[in-house]
């Protein structure tokens, strides 16, 4: 987890002295580590290892610098170093290597490490396999999936409220952290996939903000962002925390923006939410005072005339790891990721606790396939009843871009073992349903052991297959797609849910069409024009089906967004489209078959165009290669 994990969990060493000839990378390095440089810090210890330098401290530091960073096969690579240069190390590092090691599966030896950490905590330690399987066995079914609306950027579920989404995500053109090499989080709101800016100018800054919480009668916000209020505000190390504030709406604007009085320059506070009632506000701080290790969740109460009571550690709750990101749902239940509860799968696992009186109990892990081997977190729902729950949570695991937003709707687990077997068929490429697609249930012998054509929104459900049964795959098919088959999931589930994604096979050979939509688009660096490695892989499907067809001709349509001058677009998007036909020549494919010019941002395909604020994945849509049949 990158984003806000990072401001909270950094915890920074001091330096050793260091070997002669070594010492002023070193020193250099060191200084952008502590100021939280984490891309540059990374380069510089690297480069120093590199040359045959080894050092506990610089071990340490790399290995931060990616366990930070939620790069964890990276952090073990150094962490490993760490303790082969010393096995002595402090309590710190048994548990960031155990957590390592748990992320990347490698739970046996995980536990020699962690096993070490809680004997010094003088706590009863539990191993991995222990805890790990019953994981898969948790009170609810969850049907999860990547949410379209992702980049390639971080970004998490912000809040959610009466099925309206609000996330936060970078905004390409606010600063760069130092620490990822990403702009600065912004608070966006979601709808029909699209992501838009909210109308709060005076919320969103050319810093951080983060998770935030709305009262029910939608006319006040807590939210969270770095240590800005007209001005920057520094700790005594010079760091720049992270606070929260309250905005209210007047006249449909947020405005109206002051900081809570219990925040300070000397630490961090931020993930507000509320108790059902909203006479409780929860939060999350790195403050030494009541702490009971790393980062723990906080509750004050909300006072008459924007006072507050005294600021109480959850201690029922907390771990001597880190817990973040509290959620209040409908069923009272408080939602929160963890890395200090020993039955976690690896990184930040999602936790529910019930609230009795001033207590938490009843603290159970989600288990799979909410939680994963690395960070979930931000966990936000609607709906009254756990097995009734939907939302999202985010998650960098295997698959995610990065820190990716993935949506999930609960169901009731139940005893016997009737299942159903459903999901939508879809285009890979565009995410479109493909309707009255066939779908089979194959058997292990590759036998059909049930068929039946998915309705008009591509959508397919086998009712009452006994667990017994020996269906092994789901198989779709579709006219002018290429048959894909998905492996069902072996585990013994009431529902399974597995949506089939289809790859485009054949296209009408007619003027007009596009041969391009049958590969993957054709993409160039920022401002430039020359064929990437990955574009020359398509360009050689484009000529081999040229190759196929002698007499079809081609128009090569280039185009861009709109986010630079018309002018320059339009110079760009020709020089592209020269740039292709160049290569196709060049691969042997006739002079007189081709044609094409750049169309700038002449042909959008959306409404993004000059002025109009529109995400990164909009603006995507319209930098397109065309290739057209004219003849």
């Amino acid at each position: 987890m990158k984003i806000l994990s990072t401001l909270f969990a950094c915890i920074f060493m001091s330096s050793c002295f260091f070997a002669i000839g070594q010492e002023g990378e070193t020193r250099k390095a060191d200084k952008k580590f502590s100021n939280w440089n984490y891309i540059d810090a990374v380069s510089a210890y690297e480069a120093v290892v590199k040359s045959g330098y080894e050092s506990e401290d610089v071990f340490q530091k790399l290995g931060d610098a990616y366990y930070f960073n939620a790069q964890y096969a990276k952090s073990v690579i150094y962490y490993k170093r760490l303790f082969k240069l010393n096995e002595v190390q402090d309590e710190l590092y048994l548990f960031r290597y155990g957590q390592s090691l748990k992320a990347i599966k490698n739970y046996d030896k995980a536990d020699v490490y962690l096993s070490k950490y809680y004997e010094l905590k003088g706590i009863p330690f539990t191993s991995s396999k222990q805890y790990v399987t019953s994981l898969k066995d948790v009170e609810a079914i969850y049907e999860i999936e990547k949410t379209a609306f992702n980049s390639k950027y971080s970004e998490y579920p912000g809040f959610l409220m009466n099925d309206e989404l609000f996330v936060i995500a970078v905004n390409e053109e606010d600063i760069i952290n130092s620490w990822n090499g990403e702009p600065t989080s912004d608070v966006f709101k979601v709808s029909a996939n699209a992501v838009s800016s909210i109308n709060a100018p005076n919320v969103n800054s050319k810093y951080n903000e983060g998770s935030l919480v709305i009262t029910k009668d939608g006319n006040t916000m807590y939210f969270t962002r770095n240590n800005y209020l007209k001005k920057v505000g520094l700790d005594s190390e010079k760091a720049m925390n992270l606070k929260l504030y309250k905005a209210t709406k007047e006249n449909g604007e947020w405005d109206n923006i002051v900081e809570l009085p219990f925040n300070s320059d000397a630490f961090s506070v931020g993930h507000p939410a509320l108790s059902t009632d909203e006479s409780t506000l929860f939060f999350v701080s790195d403050m030494e005072e009541g702490s009971q290790g790393g980062t723990d969740i906080y509750s004050v109460t909300i006072l008459e005339n924007d006072t507050f009571g005294n600021v109480t550690n959850i201690t029922s709750l907390n771990t001597d790891g880190n817990e973040m990101f509290p959620f209040m749902a409908e069923n009272g239940k408080l939602y929160f990721s963890s890395n200090g509860y020993q039955n976690n799968i690896g990184g930040l696992d999602i936790y529910s606790a019930t609230i009795e009186g001033t207590e938490f109990t009843d603290i159970t892990n989600l288990g799979e396939p909410i939680n994963s081997s690395f960070d979930d977190f931000a966990f936000v729902a609607t709906g009254a009843e756990i097995a009734a729950l939907k939302g999202y949570f985010a998650s960098n695991r295997k698959g995610a871009e990065s820190d990716d937003i993935y949506s999930f709707t609960a169901f009731e687990k139940e005893s016997d073992c009737d299942q159903v077997i459903a999901g939508i068929v879809k285009d890979k490429k565009t995410g479109d349903y493909l309707p009255f697609a066939t779908v089979s249930l194959i058997d292990a012998n590759n036998e059909i052991v049930d068929r039946m054509v998915a309705d008009e929104l591509g959508r397919y459900s086998f009712e009452n297959k006994g667990c017994d049964e020996d269906v092994k795959f789901v198989r779709a098919d579709q006219q002018q797609y290429q048959t894909n088959e998905l492996a069902l999931p072996d585990d013994i589930q009431k529902r399974k849910f597995l949506d089939v994604y289809l790859d485009l096979r054949e296209l009408e050979h007619t003027i007009g069409t596009d041969i391009g939509l049958l590969f993957n688009p054709i993409y160039f660096d920022l401002d430039k024009s020359f064929i990437r490695s990955d574009a020359a892989i398509e360009l050689q499907k484009i000529i081999s089906l040229l190759n196929q067809y002698p007499q079809m001709k081609i128009d090569v349509r280039s185009h861009t967004d709109s986010r630079a001058d018309d002018a320059y677009n339009l110079d760009l998007s020709d020089r592209r489209a020269k740039a292709t036909i160049a290569y196709l020549i060049k691969n042997g494919i006739d002079s007189s078959r081709l044609s094409g010019r750049g169309y700038g941002e002449t042909q959008l395909i959306n409404g993004c165009s000059n002025g109009v604020d529109c995400t990164s994945i909009e603006h995507q849509l319209n930098r397109r290669s065309e290739f057209i049949i004219v003849e």
